[in-house]
């Protein structure tokens, strides 16, 4: 055997036992993938900026034509506190657009096989685009949060109701984001991303109890809206932000998040293993 095909097949060795790695060294991998990631963003802020800004956009906007509608004996601040959690929650769940076409360049630009041919973990690319994606949806919250203080919005459920409120809808959309992470392995152009997700977040978040309670509804919609995982999940924050028992709110939407990552993980990593 010559040297060079000893050092080839060394190499491959080297490449397989890395990818079957434990969780430690996959977590390792995930952690250099992310802060690659990351710097990129910080590189480029701009799209980070941007989608921080629709949702303090959405909760300006809505708070002043809505607020009189919607609660005509309350003021802008109460509008303010009922609205901001679901504002989050929706320029979360659109932002779930830009995970999946930044997974898709990876995959179209030569990243990907970059990644592959070095011996990391197998699940670094999506795991790593995950753990990026949840800094950036945790910089937007902050954002909004900050906005939302200047229209006197406030957390009065304590400091621990106040982590589970910017904790709580990362960890929701990121299980979202897996839908958009399916539709972009096995995409054939970028815009087919945005045309698969955007039709029905749209609708999603618009019949859901985030511009007006349930009561706003006609009674047809209202069994949909209260059972619509957005309005669980912005229920849940609300809750969070106050001092209103919110353990059955928070379980529904941690419910609905571990059933988009076991199925959408799973199609995922299906999807992306063929591309191999």
């Amino acid at each position: 055997m010559s040297e060079m095909e000893w050092d080839q097949q060394a190499i491959a060795h080297m490449v397989a036992a890395r990818k079957e790695g434990g969780w430690g060294r996959s977590l390792h991998d995930m952690a250099i993938v992310a802060w690659r990631n990351i710097l990129m963003d910080l590189k480029n802020p701009a799209e980070v900026l941007t989608a921080t800004a629709f949702s303090v956009s959405l909760l300006c906007v809505f708070t002043a034509s809505f607020a009189r509608v919607v609660n005509p004996g309350g003021s802008f601040a109460e509008y303010a506190q009922f609205l901001l959690p679901f504002t989050v929650e929706q320029g979360l769940l659109f932002n779930t657009v830009n995970i999946g076409i930044a997974f898709y360049d990876d995959l179209e630009s030569g990243m990907d096989q970059r990644l592959r041919a070095m011996p990391i973990a197998r699940l670094s690319a999506i795991g790593g685009r995950l753990i990026s994606a949840s800094a950036r949806l945790l910089f937007q919250i902050l954002g909004a949060v900050l906005a939302g203080h200047l229209l006197s919005f406030r957390f009065s459920g304590g400091i621990l109701g106040a982590i589970g409120f910017c904790l709580l809808p990362v960890i929701f959309t990121l299980a979202v984001a897996l839908i958009s992470l399916y539709v972009a392995a096995g995409a054939k152009s970028a815009e087919t991303i945005s045309a698969v997700m955007n039709p029905w977040i749209l609708p999603l978040t618009f019949l859901s109890v985030g511009y007006v309670p349930k009561e706003g509804f006609p009674n047809w919609a209202q069994g949909f809206v209260v059972r619509n995982p957005v309005s669980i999940a912005s229920e849940a924050m609300r809750r969070l932000a106050s001092s209103e028992p919110a353990t059955t709110a928070v379980t529904a939407t941690l419910a609905w998040s571990l059933f988009f990552t076991l199925v959408f993980g799973w199609l995922t990593l299906r999807t992306y293993q063929k591309r191999q």
